[in-house]
């Protein structure tokens, strides 16, 4: 409990003054023994134990009433979750929020999202408790802090408004420790909002580790977690990928799949109509679905046969969800999706080529190309979607060649070289080679919601458990999102975040000595053509990208093609959905898929994510109207004045009393009067 008017408390002493006044009422008068009262004395004693009791309750019941007088004027706050028991205001208070895609889910009968809600309750428990604090903003799509002047900006800052973006929460936590720790910041509370997605919080990275040990040895910091954890049962998401054009017999159509996904699974067969919007013609497609997944593979559309690009929009009525009833696409003539390996070992590079030159897409043209590692600064840069890299890692101006290439939004990954150097790239090096002697190590967790080992589009897992290690190489790294481990959290795949672009880091081989990569050949497959279909989709003139994993600087020549897109201001086109055109190049902006997986994290594993960290939790629904912290006066005030009733009955004088004028005496019968 915290109180708006803290320093009345130091009355509180006053509750003493009953007691006091008892005592100087003791003491006023000298007690003078004299034989004709002692016989009064002893007449009242067998009442006197009930008279003692009751002077005792109409002293407790005034240190009652002046209790709660000085409570009511000193203005207590307190919640229905809120153990806001330590009282000060805070020197600083951070807010972290969370603006993915997954935080504008409403409320049962309400308008308000997750981030309003959330705002809303921010905004009203800092206005009232926090006026002296300073207030710093760090959100999900940017790195930097904001001061705020006052609360009530929360709500209308375009730093808090929604995004079509994914959230990195570890990634927010580190910037608020280094914030905390540059700065200085005396006693300072944090405050995460999110809806604990596990695809935002990733609470088996190795991130985590820093930040325990950063805010578990920081005195005065306190972390409350503003958590929305349900999810709406019928929420629907939308989502199209592999849309290309190809020519047919009776001329040109668009090749799509079709994905929609609900919450939770639906026991009876349901009919959702879904909108197709191609250059702004509409047309209707009506799916059944049942469970909590369907996806119409090759749906096709006929084109015109001079429509060799263009653009569109699969849409689906409006659910607790707006931001994942839309999802946009470009279409031209596919570029082709050129693998180049950059190896010196001929067993490798054969295998990695066997399998990249071969798509399951017939439509598509695959090209590979092996390179010695020698020749890795002349390989084509502009028309290369995917590199496998099993040489050492980049170092000099071969490494800026790569990172340029990544800024592009293409694809890398890297296994280990025969011989690791000391090289280091993107903060990660090599170790040493590791031989499995006795049992070959086994691929106990993964990522099953997004990036390369993610589920199928039927939502079937990869057999990522049935690979089986007898070598790996050691990684050192600092800062990796872990996609695949074994038992010991030694990292099999991990993906370095960039800018734009995805780099991968593969510990062991596809050969037989060091992996069963080639026997499981599914998992090596699907692996490597997601990550040349995510460099792929940057090049050619139609490119799919994710919002939040693009420049600002990319986006000022950017013309809408649509009127949704149109309404979007500038500043916010990097992290809204959205069709733009950029000279020849068509470009269809959607949030990650990541945000349609309802995974929630466990109370188990928020438990181990923040072991050592002083952190309360608080569960909060979407347009929920309980305040964070209210003022409770009224409470204390009907305590004062129940108090001082208890007292007035007390002092009322028994019936007894007031007819017997020697109390324990027997009174001698009376004389009736005659009429």
């Amino acid at each position: 409990m915290t109180f708006l008017q803290p320093y009345l408390l130091f009355a509180l002493p006053l509750i003493a003054l009953p007691i006091l006044i008892h005592l100087i009422n003791q003491n006023r008068h000298k007690t003078i023994h004299w034989a004709a009262t002692m016989f009064l004395l002893q007449a009242r004693k067998m009442s006197r134990g009930m008279a003692r009791l009751r002077y005792l309750l109409i002293m407790l019941a005034r240190m009652l009433a002046i209790a709660g007088l000085i409570f009511a004027v000193s203005r207590p706050m307190a919640g229905g979750w809120l153990g806001l028991s330590a009282g000060t205001t805070p020197e600083t208070t951070i807010i972290v929020l969370d603006r993915s895609a997954s935080m504008e889910e409403q409320g049962r009968g309400s308008s308000l999202s997750k981030r309003e809600t959330a705002l809303k309750k921010l905004s009203d428990l800092i206005t009232n408790t926090g006026r002296n604090t300073q207030l710093v903003l760090f959100e999900s799509t940017s790195s930097e802090p904001i001061k705020i002047n006052t609360a009530s900006e929360l709500l209308e800052l375009p730093e808090t408004q929604s995004t079509a973006t994914a959230a990195d929460i570890p990634e927010l936590l580190e910037q608020v420790t280094e914030y905390i720790v540059a700065n200085e910041t005396g006693r300072t509370d944090v405050w995460v909002c999110s809806d604990l997605r596990e695809s935002d919080w990733n609470p088996s990275g190795g991130r985590w580790d820093s930040i325990r040990s950063q805010l578990s040895d920081r005195e005065g910091v306190r972390l409350y977690l503003l958590n929305y954890p349900e999810t709406a049962a019928n929420n629907l998401s939308v989502s199209v990928s592999g849309v290309h054009r190809r020519e047919s017999s009776t001329g040109a159509e668009l090749v799509m799949d079709i994905r929609l996904t609900r919450s939770e699974k639906l026991d009876e067969k349901q009919t959702i109509p879904i909108n197709i919007v191609i250059n702004g013609a509409r047309s209707l497609l009506e799916v059944e679905m049942s469970g909590s997944e369907v996806v119409r593979n090759g749906h096709t559309l006929p084109l015109d046969d001079d429509s060799k690009s263009g653009w569109g929009r699969v849409e689906i009525p409006g659910d607790a969800n707006p931001a994942d009833n839309i999802y946009r696409f470009v279409y031209s003539e596919p570029a082709i999706q050129k693998t180049v390996i950059v190896s010196d070992d001929e067993k490798v590079s054969k295998i990695l080529d066997l399998v990249a030159s071969n798509g399951v897409d017939q439509s598509l043209t695959y090209e590979s190309e092996v390179l010695p590692s020698a020749s890795a600064p002349a390989l084509p840069w502009d028309e290369t979607a995917l590199i496998l890299w099993n040489a050492p890692l980049p170092t000099g101006p071969l490494a800026n060649q790569v990172n340029k290439y990544l800024k592009d939004g293409k694809s890398i990954i890297f296994f280990p070289p025969e011989s690791p150097g000391d090289e280091e790239f993107l903060g990660a090096s090599w170790g040493n080679w590791v031989n499995v002697q006795t049992e070959p190590l086994s691929v106990q967790r993964w990522r099953t919601d997004s990036d390369l080992l993610g589920n199928t589009l039927s939502g079937s897992p990869l057999p990522v458990g049935k690979l089986n290690i007898y070598e790996y190489c050691e990684l050192n790294y600092s800062e990796l999102t872990l996609l695949a481990q074994f038992a010991q959290a030694v990292p099999l795949l991990c993906k370095v975040p960039s800018e734009q672009g995805a780099a991968y880091f593969c510990s062991s081989l596809p050969t037989d000595a060091a992996s069963n990569f080639t026997e499981n050949g599914i998992v090596l497959y699907i692996m490597i053509h997601r990550a040349l279909a995510r460099g792929a989709a940057v090049l050619g003139a139609a490119q799919q990208l994710i919002c939040g994993e693009v420049n600002a600087s990319q986006t000022d020549q950017w013309k809408p093609l649509d009127d949704l897109s149109a309404d979007q201001l500038l500043s916010q086109r990097r992290t809204s959905a959205g069709l733009y055109s950029n000279e020849e190049v068509q470009i269809a902006l959607n949030r990650p898929l990541s945000e349609d997986a309802p995974a929630i994290v466990s109370d188990e594993a928020l438990q181990r994510t923040l072991s050592g960290i002083n952190y309360t939790k608080i569960n909060d629904e979407a347009g929920s109207a309980m305040a964070l912290a209210s003022e409770v006066w009224r409470t204390f005030l009907i305590i004062m004045i129940a108090a001082l009733l208890l007292e007035a009955l007390l002092c009322i004088p028994d019936r007894q009393q007031t007819t017997q004028k020697f109390p324990g005496v027997p009174q001698t019968p009376q004389p009736s009067t005659a009429s």
